[in-house]
């Protein structure tokens, strides 16, 4: 580490060599050994300074940029978690490594991020979100346990229903609403409403490429009772899930009229 970056805090010698992966501060001068915690390390200036510019890079679509400052900043903070998902679009998305995304995913399962790192992913997520649908449930994961507060309740709301309807609505199959992410909109909607993704779902009945509406192919009957039975039920389970409230009475009455008129309209 360079000598500018810390200084020891005994004989206050820049002389200093830094171990990241153990976070250890060694002074050459003195001898003073010191452990640094992921805090100390990620408020550093250089961190700081590298952390934005990667950040900024990355929103710009310059991504050989940010891979430089995401690098610097592990230089000195190893775990620093926006750093992380950098490296890990870039080697997923510039450098074709598959599964990239999903091994930073379980490398942070157990980090304890902090609060100006969710801030940052959330930039990063938001921005490359065009991207990101097959990782969804990875990424509800993600925040849901990492903003659990009371007061993280209407953020975590707004963050969801910014990203998810964006998911949905490009989906190219009925097949992304498995019964885990089912069960994740279930919770999400009982936590906090997320009424724009429940919006969402209920007008990708009509949507979805494997509805029947896109196509009118209802004289597949099969294919249309799986799209009933799959889709369309689970997602009045979503909806069922809401607190009461004014989008829930409204959207419950639009479900109910989709759903019926899907069974006349199939036969099924």
């Amino acid at each position: 580490m360079e000598n500018e970056i810390l200084q020891c805090r005994g004989c206050g010698s820049t002389n200093v060599t830094f171990n990241p992966k153990m976070r250890l501060l060694t002074c050459n001068q003195c001898g003073r050994e010191e452990f640094y915690s992921r805090a100390t390390l990620n408020a550093n200036g250089k961190v700081v300074l590298a952390r934005k510019n990667a950040v900024n890079f990355f929103v710009e679509g310059k991504y050989e940029e940010a891979r430089h400052y995401a690098m610097d900043v592990l230089n000195i903070s190893m775990d620093n978690v926006p750093a992380l998902f950098i490296i890990a679009f870039y080697d997923e998305y510039v450098e074709k490594r598959d599964d990239s995304i999903r091994l930073f995913f379980s490398q942070v399962d157990d980090v304890a991020v902090e609060y100006e790192e969710l801030q940052d992913m959330k930039i990063l997520i938001k921005s490359s979100a065009r991207r990101l649908s097959s990782f969804e449930e990875k990424i509800i994961e993600f925040f849901a346990k990492n903003m659990q507060a009371e007061e993280d309740k209407k953020e975590l709301c707004d963050l969801f229903d910014s990203i998810c309807p964006y998911f949905i609505a490009r989906r190219t199959s009925s097949n992304y609403l498995t019964d885990n992410l089912k069960d994740m909109y279930k919770e999400l909607a009982g936590y906090c409403g997320i009424p724009k993704t429940c919006f969402a779902l209920l007008k990708s009945i009509d949507t979805n490429p494997d509805s029947p509406y896109v196509n009118n192919s209802f004289f597949l009957q099969s294919k249309s009772k799986y799209f009933l039975d799959n889709y369309i039920v689970p997602i009045g389970e979503v909806l069922d899930a809401m607190p009461d409230n004014e989008f829930k009475g409204k959207f419950i009455g639009v479900y109910h009229s989709k759903y019926n008129k899907f069974k006349v309209d199939s036969g099924v």
